[in-house]
């Protein structure tokens, strides 16, 4: 969404308030959000533009509801993620001094356009590990069943082949 700052470049207003639905599908060239995340609803995305005399400061919060998979049992979750946005706004190009390009938006023909850039710091911002819970089992490695469940199968630990041979060795210590 292309908000118009013209009323702060004109210093007719010092703040713009804003408030938005935002959905990556709409975005052409937006990154892509993980394959094992799926957003339930529209990305929220609330804030403001300040006057700060030379540049703006936009500041904004983005919250959504997300589905994924517990990555030791594969149960389905519901989360919700919510991170804070802020970037500096210019006229110009030229950077601010001591500020990162990667911070900065440049205004064209009167407004801003930071919607590839929210989805962009979102799939930066969603958790890369999910759990179901921090102390979850997981899943057993003979039958698929979760761990904590009856589990019908041997409970005897197995042995990476390749450390076979140290098996071999202290059994022979022990003698």
């Amino acid at each position: 969404m292309k908000i118009d700052l013209t009323p702060v470049l004109n210093r007719r207003v010092p703040v713009i308030d804003f408030e938005f639905t935002l959905s990556p599908s709409d975005v052409p060239d937006a990154p892509d959000i993980s394959e094992e995340i799926t957003l339930t609803e529209d990305i929220c995305v609330s804030g403001k533009i300040s006057d700060k005399d030379g540049y703006m400061l936009l500041c904004c919060t983005v919250s959504v509801e997300y589905e994924t998979v517990c990555d030791r049992c594969l149960t389905a979750l519901k989360d919700f993620a919510e991170f804070e946005f802020v970037r500096y706004v210019t006229v110009s190009s030229k950077a601010l001094e001591g500020i990162d390009e990667d911070e900065m938006l440049t205004v064209k023909e009167g407004g801003i356009d930071f919607d590839r850039d929210i989805i962009e710091e979102l799939s930066l911002e969603l958790p890369v590990y999910h759990l179901c819970d921090e102390d979850c089992p997981g899943l057993c490695s003979v039958c698929g069943k979760r761990l904590d469940s009856d589990c019908s199968c041997k409970k005897e630990k197995e042995i990476d082949p390749r450390m076979e041979t140290f098996k071999k060795l202290l059994e022979n210590m022990k003698k």
